[in-house]
């Protein structure tokens, strides 16, 4: 599967948050926690200047989202050391999951992470979301902590590069 990632600019921010609105909402729907904030101008002009967001294209078609940091002190306090690449806000698009688009996207991020000679990949999830960690777990994560963040407890998971 060849997939495309690209910053997202001011012309693709609503592709960005589109496919991040839905699947917020199927996150709900199915029991999960979704994201508690809009992904409106106002949260990603900031970082789309920051060059933070990112869409995945598959033949032209953005199939998902994610934000990439280099440095998350505020989730992972002290074990943060900046020999990782942390992954945020990731969804595929709905009518595209089940499809391995998800975990091409972990590789090219992972090969990010290789690029700049990092040691492993994090990420954050809800610790009641257990279909989203087992997710992670089939593709190589493993729970690494926990941390209060905003009311909620946050599973803290890594995977070496």
């Amino acid at each position: 599967m060849e997939i495309d990632i690209q910053p997202v600019n001011l012309e693709t921010r609503t592709h960005f948050s589109d496919i991040l609105e839905k699947a917020s909402a199927w996150q709900k729907k199915h029991g999960s926690e979704g994201w508690n904030y809009p992904f409106d101008d106002e949260w990603m002009l900031p970082r789309i200047e920051r060059g933070e967001l990112f869409l995945a294209y598959l033949e032209e078609l953005p199939v998902a989202a994610f934000r990439i940091l280099w440095e998350d002190r505020p989730y992972w306090g002290a074990k943060e050391t900046g020999e990782s690449i942390y992954l945020h806000t990731f969804a595929v698009r709905r009518d595209k999951a089940g499809h391995g688009i998800g975990e091409t996207v972990i590789d090219k991020i992972v090969e990010m992470g290789r690029k700049r000679n990092l040691v492993n990949i994090r990420l954050d999830c809800s610790l009641s979301s257990s279909r989203l960690i087992a997710y992670y777990e089939r593709n190589g994560f493993a729970s690494v902590g926990t941390t209060l963040m905003n009311g909620k407890m946050m599973n803290l998971m890594e995977r070496p590069l």
